[in-house]
């Protein structure tokens, strides 16, 4: 609840600058101008289009059926798990990690060890998760990676053009996904979330210059590897 409660305070603030409310949703803005190192991690915190907000949407709307599955019906439940590892430590973690990133966007590197930290949790807990029928988690690792990969390119905003800066926020992103979702095992949910966040950074950014789109096709192919591979 404290999550989405704080991301939804976040993305909708009371008041909004009229250059955002007067542009379309889709496609965004033809150019987009990144200069500070938080505006990366924030298209993801902070949607300008509707991919990105149906990302973020389904993030909170899966997190509260998760947590209110595990109110009625607890998976961590000591005599039914037995000496398996439990969720609940991991995925905590995670979930106050990715509360706490809409107030570290102006201090990128601890923005970026706190995105580390969520990503690294929840990639654990997916890997815990699977075949327990919580779509949840390894949905949360896959946004968590992809903005752990954002807080990466943020670091360089002020060094590197936009175009190298969305293949910085990309491609790392789908290493990093690609080792996980092997790891994760019969979880889509990881490689689910991944596309899709980088579709939305595509549409978001790639008005800026098309190799962002050739950035994001590699990405977009190699988790789709991975995806086949773990739905089979």
């Amino acid at each position: 609840m404290i999550f989405v409660i704080a991301g939804i305070g976040h993305a909708i603030p009371v008041t909004h600058d009229s250059a955002r409310l007067s542009g379309p949703l889709l496609p965004p803005p033809p150019q987009i101008t990144i200069s500070a190192p938080g505006q990366i991690p924030e298209l993801y915190l902070d949607p300008v289009n509707i991919v990105m907000w149906a990302l973020l949407a389904s993030i909170w709307a899966m997190v509260l059926l998760d947590a209110a599955g595990q109110f009625i019906d607890p998976s961590d439940d000591i005599v039914e798990r037995g000496d398996l590892p439990r969720i609940w430590p991991l995925m905590s973690i995670a979930v106050l990690a990715a509360t706490a990133l809409p107030w570290l966007l102006r201090n990128p590197f601890l923005l970026t060890a706190v995105a580390a930290l969520g990503a690294l949790c929840a990639i654990i807990a997916a890997g815990r998760a699977a075949g327990h029928h919580r779509p949840a988690i390894g949905f949360l690792a896959g946004w968590s990676t992809a903005v752990f990969s954002a807080t990466l390119a943020g670091l360089a905003a002020d060094k590197l053009p936009i175009q190298a800066l969305s293949a910085l926020a990309i491609l790392p992103g789908a290493a990093i996904g690609m080792v996980a979702q092997i790891w994760i095992g019969s979880s889509v949910g990881y490689s689910l979330a991944l596309i899709w966040a980088f579709c939305g950074l595509a549409v978001t950014t790639m008005g800026s210059d098309p190799m962002i789109a050739l950035a994001a096709i590699l990405g977009i192919s190699g988790m789709a590897t991975v995806l086949v591979r773990a739905a089979s």
